[in-house]
This record gives C-alpha cells, sequence and structure tokens, in this order.
C-alpha cells in the first residue's frame, strides 16, 4: 500500500505563530507514512511571515508552497488548496492541517491503513487539547465537547458538525462532489463540515477514538473547542453572555448549508428525504424538533444547538405569518369598504 498510496495534505497558512508552525511541519515530517505531499496554501500573509514559511519548508521538496494575493478567509482557501490535489493525479486521499497543531507520528499511517482496510470515504479521528506550552488540556476533544459521532446521520450531522478537519483523511473520488465549495457569506461556513456531509452522502465515515492530532487552542484560532458544546446548560449560558439577544444567524447558517446540500444532491436523495431546516416550510420548527428527540434518544448530544433553532425558527415562521397578515388586511379591508357602500 506505501508504493501506491499517495497523500495530498492542504495546509492553510495566515500570518502563522512561527513556532507553532515549525512545530506543525516537524510533525508532518515525522509521519511514519512518508509517501506524501504538501500544499501550503497561503491566504496573503504579510511579507515577513512569506520569508519565515519558505525557510523553514527549504529543505524538503515535498513541500509546495502558493501564496495569494487576494484573501479569501480559511473556508475559500482551503477549497484553493484542493484546486492543486485535483492537478495531481497520483494523489489517492487528501488530510486537511492547520498551521499551529502537531500531529502525532502515527496519524497518517493510522487513518490510510482505517481508509482502506474499512472501505470508507473518510476517517476522522479524536484530538488531543493542549494550550501555548504544549501543555495538555483535556486527553479528548471529543470527551471536553461532548461528542458522540459514531451517532452521526446525514440529518444530525447537518445539525452538527462533529469532524474536525486536521484529523480528517477521504478519498480523492469525493472530490467530484465535494468541488466547488457552496458559495455564500463565509460567516458559519467550515470546509469540513462541507466534506463530511458529502462524505457520509456518498458512503461511510469511519471514527477513531484515539486522539491522533495535539490541537492547539490559543486566542489566535479561527475554530476552537468549547466544553460540553451543544448541550442544553451551554448553550443557554452562550445566550446569558449574549445578553439574551436573538439574531436568528445560527437558524440561517444551517438553512444555508441544508440548501446547498439539497441543491447539490437532490437526485440522489431518497424520495421522502425533506430539509428540516428549510425555510419555505411553515412548521414552526416542528421537523427541527424531532431532529432534536432524534439526537436525544441516539445520545448524539446535540440537543441545545436543535433547540436553539428551533427557537429562531418559530420566531421566523411567526414573523412571515404576521407579513402575510400585515398584506392581506389592507385588502381584506378595502373590499369590506368597497361592499358597505354599495
Amino acid at each position: 500500500m506505501q508504493d501506491k498510496e499517495k497523500i495530498g495534505i492542504v495546509l492553510a497558512t495566515y500570518n502563522p505563530q512561527l513556532e507553532y508552525f515549525y512545530k506543525q511541519i516537524k510533525s508532518i515530517q515525522n509521519q511514519t507514512w512518508q509517501n506524501w505531499i504538501c500544499h501550503i496554501v497561503d491566504d496573503c500573509s504579510k511579507p515577513e511571515y512569506q520569508t519565515e514559511i519558505q525557510k523553514i519548508i527549504e529543505n524538503d521538496s515535498r513541500f509546495i508552497y502558493h501564496f495569494h494575493s487576494h484573501n479569501l478567509k480559511h473556508y475559500y482557501n482551503f477549497e484553493r488548496g484542493l484546486q492543486y490535489c485535483v492537478q495531481d493525479p497520483s494523489i489517492t486521499a487528501i488530510a486537511f492541517s492547520d498551521q499551529d497543531d502537531i500531529w502525532q507520528t502515527e496519524k497518517l499511517e493510522i487513518l490510510i491503513t482505517e481508509l482502506r482496510s474499512e472501505q470508507m470515504l473518510l476517517v476522522h479521528s479524536d484530538l488531543e487539547l493542549i494550550n501555548s506550552y504544549d501543555e495538555i488540556i483535556h486527553p479528548s476533544t471529543w470527551n471536553f465537547e461532548g461528542r458522540n459521532p459514531e451517532k452521526a446521520t446525514m440529518e444530525l450531522l447537518l445539525l452538527r458538525n462533529v469532524v474536525t478537519g486536521c484529523s480528517l483523511l477521504f478519498c480523492t473520488s469525493l472530490l467530484t462532489y465535494i468541488l466547488p465549495f457552496p458559495q455564500g457569506n463565509e460567516v458559519g461556513l467550515h470546509h469540513d463540515w462541507w466534506v463530511a456531509l458529502v462524505a457520509i452522502q456518498k458512503g461511510k465515515i469511519g471514527h477513531i477514538r484515539q486522539p491522533l492530532v495535539r490541537y492547539r487552542l490559543h486566542s489566535s484560532n479561527a475554530v476552537g473547542a468549547m466544553q460540553n458544546a451543544g448541550n442544553f446548560y451551554t448553550e443557554l449560558m452562550l445566550w446569558f453572555r449574549k445578553k439574551y439577544r436573538i439574531t436568528g444567524k445560527s437558524y440561517l447558517i444551517h438553512c444555508n448549508l441544508s440548501k446547498a446540500f439539497q441543491a447539490r444532491f437532490y437526485q440522489q436523495l431518497d424520495s421522502s428525504w425533506s430539509n428540516p431546516f428549510d425555510d419555505r416550510r411553515l412548521d414552526f420548527g416542528w421537523a427541527v424538533f424531532k431532529l432534536c428527540y432524534q439526537s436525544l434518544k441516539v445520545g448524539y448530544r446535540s440537543e441545545g444547538i436543535a433547540l436553539r433553532i428551533l427557537i429562531f425558527k418559530i420566531l421566523f415562521d411567526i414573523q412571515r405569518v404576521q407579513n402575510y397578515i400585515f398584506k392581506v388586511l389592507p385588502i381584506f379591508q378595502a373590499t369590506k369598504s368597497n361592499i358597505q357602500n354599495k
């Protein structure tokens, strides 16, 4: 397998903390699986960072550096990186890398072995949480956040992403369905969430409980980890910190993502499948409520997220009804007045 399998790594950078970046590069070089190529996709870093990045990788030809003069932010930057992998037909599997983590030495070997032996389309692992000094915060991100990824279904994955980008490996055969990424406002869009959704739609996802990444938490994280994310109490505390503001942003994120998913796979979805976050259906959150019950029943541990979206969906539908009444009421009053005048 080692001779045949070439792994493509997409490493996204933007003004990296150089100490962390160096450690990430060394951890990739120290992989027991050595047949890989790493495309470093830089999202318009400052010149001094570009220079240092190139110095760190200059003695290893397996690192290919791509500088871009237009900043796209992390979501579209990873999409840009996948385009480089498309151009190399010898790549059979693809991994994502952040600029500040540390990979366990056997990460790629364990992932590729699981991917092939179990005939998966995507595999991902648990992660060890570390701080700025490489000290362990928690030995398991999945336990820390309350993730139960083995319980994931397509619908539950639409509710909550449990697949972290830097821990996954997927078959290049998925690229046909992954690219292009759904377009839209980059806020709330995540490359790993989209890739995981595509994978679970097209086949099987493998879950490895062994932490294969040392996932660094610090102030500059684009996306971090939150203890007991998704449960009722955590969601309530988040709402409290936001001073009980209701913006509906999270509902719109789920709505837009599920629309993009449905548009991409509408010909392949079962005829009975319906989008639980469809903003065109006036159901006052009934579909989301059923998803909340499903999460509770199987132990997916995302009922708090479902409840938050349910509240937004109810408010959204009430607003639609009010708008309809205000639109129809003047017509009704005008008709009534005409009848009375006759």
